[in-house]
């Protein structure tokens, strides 16, 4: 169990969880050169296998120095949920569709923006070894030890309607695919702080750097 796997979770896998799974990798690069024990990847609840990263996303990628290189997406499957230590999604929907799945991973999956307010919370990285990816196997231990107390404290937060962690479905538009991937980067960039100690600091997502779009763009 050396390799801490994470999984980001949307509808099609094309726009949402690409971004999230190639945001976090650009963010954990320079902690990680030679110790890949946090692996990162992604699939859609309805998605389809062998598809490339909508083309806007993938523009938004590059813009930010992120690599979306590669990419095909997938379609999520049990089998998929039960080797996750981690599984993030971007809407409520798509946590229960991960627990539909595999029951037992209910205490190992969260919205993206829940589990990022939950590593902010003192008690919930208190006594915790804090991991680096030189650590190797102990780092990937570590990463467990906070997700399980991500999910002994998730009842005990302040209350905050659980629609408000969701991230919205880019709707086509350059201005939604914009603050969606704000969001995300956001998100991302504390989880991979919790996840390896000190990030880099955030790149920004410039909007001229996203391919404008004409109509409603594929569910994402």
């Amino acid at each position: 169990m050396t390799t801490f796997r994470l999984r980001y979770v949307c509808t099609a896998n094309l726009c949402r969880s690409p971004l999230a799974e190639r945001i976090t990798e650009l963010r954990m690069l320079p902690a990680t050169t030679g110790q890949p024990w946090l692996a990162v990847t992604s699939a859609g609840t309805h998605g389809q296998d062998g598809l490339p990263m909508h083309l806007p996303a993938a523009e938004l990628l590059t813009g930010i120095g992120a690599d979306p290189a590669g990419f095909i997406s997938r379609r999520l499957t049990a089998a998929m949920v039960a080797g996750d230590d981690l599984v993030l999604t971007a809407e409520l929907a798509h946590r229960d569709a991960v627990i539909a799945l595999c029951p037992a991973a209910s205490r190992r999956t969260f919205l993206i923006r829940e589990f990022a307010r939950l590593v902010r919370h003192p008690p919930v990285t208190a006594g915790l070894h804090a991991p680096r990816a030189a650590d190797g196997p102990a780092a990937g231990e570590a990463a467990r030890e906070l997700v399980a107390a991500a999910a002994r404290y998730r009842g005990r937060m302040p209350w905050q309607e659980p629609a408000l962690d969701e991230i919205a479905d880019p709707d086509g538009t350059e201005a939604m695919l914009t603050a969606c991937a704000k969001d995300i980067d956001r998100a991302v960039t504390q989880i991979v702080t919790a996840l390896l100690g000190p990030a880099p600091q955030p790149a920004t997502v410039p909007v001229q750097t996203i391919i404008p779009i004409d109509g409603k763009g594929p569910q994402t």
